[in-house]
């Protein structure tokens, strides 16, 4: 069996993971590395000024001397405004680099592998998880790569705070020091915990979010409004909602409720702290051995290196969840992507190239049954062949193996007489052309949508002659601005909608742009009446001359202009010749054609499957 895709468990830990990130900032934005050092630095000043300053306040009003105590609060004062002044600028500064760095850079490398990577990287339920998850990673300030820029600074100067005022404390009583230091101990071994919950829990959390992210995006696509609203599903989404919210709030309360453990301890450690900081130090200002001021200047460090422990603590809590985050994002970026080495084998490709599969074997990513089992066929240079079959014959599986989508698991591929996987992957698919089921059109303009590349470095007679080709010209003649107009209204107001058959012959135009020498047509008439599809397929058999082509329908229409037929069952040709041929057999292909054309011939009285009772119940008369 196949090992099911799934995420794996990230391999970086969290050092490597945030000096991979400033890392790869720093190349980007040089200057950050000044100016996240002197955040740092600034942010560490400013709570040991805070707690200075009220120190010599109090001295000053201790010597009785008015002009230096207003002299004092005065420079105070100028002094925090200066030093928060500059902790905001530089917050500013460093904010603005760093998300700037999340979206101009990781979130283009994000798409850039999506776009690139191979199929088999795709379309598997795992590998689209990993995507989400992937993406997640990006997907703001409070989550992987934002979260590890956010909290990282915040905790380098909480610990370098907290070393700062151990030694403070170690100068008034060890004892103190002691109980602080428990409290830490304490405060690491509950976040522990809590981390290897969060992380055991972490696939359960990636598959709820992802439905819930489905389910959102079902609600509000066009494509599925009229049903939603003619069935009634608007009252099923909020239910289905609610239950996966709930689901997710309670995994989620089970981490919050393990963190919580830390401040259970904080609260504890908390009161024996106070008991005794507050009364060591009250007995030194009794005995006269430290000032008032020196007394506020201590407890003011007390307290803040509580501060200072329940934030880094915190921050260290956060930084390990994003660092897991972030980690899906490394592992989806570093990713194989799955492209067959390409090895030259010294052959050249014969044009009009033939096809053909050798002792083929395939079995789909997840799954544990091969689709294809030791498949052989060759389709001859200029020849058109139609690919016919009950659902899950394998059809759509040998498009995708052909067109480079996929690879078998054993057995070769020949385009011309050369392994396709000698072809370097950009090459080989400039050499075919595919029209499939669903198509893909963009909100761009009709001639970028057809030379799939930007206006500018279209060939803008090319793309004319593509639509007079195919039948739409006339209609894109009468558009404001003819082949320039934008497809769609989603995003123009002046943009083209067209019908299902219109959106076909774009497609068609679109392969016929790109010239491939082998043509793929891959259910391309299924959203399409009988009348639409028929004249789709005169298009096709005539705009498909002198190329090698393959035609997919369950509708056998395309059958009839077809060199040759193969019926495929279980991932088996089982019949093969013209249509005519595969008629007077009498085989499984007959049969489905009989009953599409029960349907659409008068003169057909009876249903095939009446025929067939009919000639049972006769030879058991006899």
């Amino acid at each position: 069996m196949k090992e099911k895709d799934v995420v794996p468990e990230p391999r970086y830990t969290l050092w490597q993971n945030v000096i991979y990130a400033y890392k790869e900032c720093f190349k980007v934005y040089p200057c950050m590395c000044f100016l996240a050092p002197a955040l740092v630095l600034v942010s560490v000043l400013l709570p040991i000024i805070s707690n200075i300053l009220p120190a010599i306040i109090i001295a000053m009003l201790e010597q009785g001397d008015i002009a230096k105590f207003l002299l004092a609060i005065l420079g105070s004062g100028a002094v925090f405004a200066g030093a928060k002044w500059l902790e905001n600028s530089l917050q500013r500064k460093n904010n603005i680099y760093l998300s700037d760095f999340r979206m101009k850079n990781m979130m283009l490398r994000y798409y850039h592998k999506a776009m690139t990577t191979s199929y088999q990287n795709v379309e598997p339920h795992g590998k689209q998880l990993d995507f989400q998850m992937a993406f997640w990673a990006l997907n703001g300030d409070s989550w992987g790569i934002g979260q590890i820029f956010n909290k990282m600074p915040l905790f380098v100067f909480n610990t370098i705070g907290l070393i700062t005022y151990a030694s403070f404390l170690s100068s008034i009583d060890i004892r103190i020091l002691f109980i602080l230091m428990a409290m830490t101990i304490s405060c690491l071994i509950l976040e522990k915990i809590a981390y290897r919950y969060q992380k055991k829990t972490m696939d359960e959390e990636r598959e709820l979010s992802q439905s819930i992210y489905m389910l959102r995006d079902y609600s509000c696509e066009l494509q599925t409004a009229k049903d939603i609203r003619m069935y009634g599903i608007e009252n099923w989404f909020p239910k289905r909602m609610e239950e996966l919210t709930q689901k997710r709030k309670k995994l989620n309360a089970n981490v919050v409720g393990r963190a919580k453990l830390m401040d259970v301890s904080n609260n504890l450690f908390l009161v024996i702290r106070d008991i005794t900081a507050y009364g060591l130090l009250i007995a030194k200002v009794l005995e006269g051995k430290i000032s008032i001021a020196e007394f506020t200047f201590f407890i003011g460090i007390v307290s803040g290196f509580t501060v200072w422990l329940t934030d880094m603590i915190n921050n260290y809590s956060l930084l390990r969840k994003a660092s897991l985050q972030f980690g899906y994002l490394r592992s989806y970026l570093e990713m194989d992507d799955l492209y067959p080495q390409v090895k030259e084998d010294g052959k050249t490709i014969s044009f009009p190239a033939s096809i053909e599969f050798r002792d083929v074997t395939f079995t789909y990513p997840e799954t544990d049954k091969p689709v294809l089992e030791h498949l052989n066929l060759k389709i001859q240079s200029e020849e058109k062949v139609a690919l016919v079959g009950e659902n899950g014959a394998g059809k759509t599986t040998i498009v995708k193996l052909l067109t480079g989508l996929y690879h078998p698991d054993s057995g070769e591929i020949l385009l011309g007489g050369k392994n396709i996987n000698s072809i370097p992957r950009e090459e080989y698919f400039d050499l075919i052309g595919t029209v499939f089921q669903d198509p893909f059109l963009m909100a761009f303009s009709i001639e970028e949508n057809i030379a799939c590349c930007e206006s500018e470095k279209a060939d803008h007679e090319k793309v004319r002659q593509c639509l007079k080709r195919t039948g739409l010209w006339e209609k894109i003649q009468m558009l404001p601005q003819q082949e320039k107009t934008p497809y769609t209204k989603d995003l123009y107001q002046e943009g083209a909608d067209f019908s299902g058959g219109e959106v076909q012959k774009l497609m068609l135009a679109r392969a016929l742009y790109k010239d491939a020498p082998v043509m793929v047509l891959d259910e391309p008439t299924a959203a399409l009446d009988p009348l639409a599809e028929a004249e789709m397929y005169e298009k096709y058999n005539s705009l498909t001359q002198n190329k090698t082509s393959i035609f997919i329908s369950h509708r056998l229409s395309s059958t009839q202009f077809c060199d040759r037929v193969m019926y495929l069952k279980d991932g088996k040709i089982i019949e093969q010749g013209t249509h005519q041929q595969l008629m007077k057999l009498g085989g499984g292909y007959a049969k489905m054609f009989e009953y599409q054309a029960y349907y659409y011939q008068k003169e057909l009285r009876e249903r095939p499957d009446e025929k067939e009772r009919e000639k049972a119940t006769m030879a058991m008369g006899d």
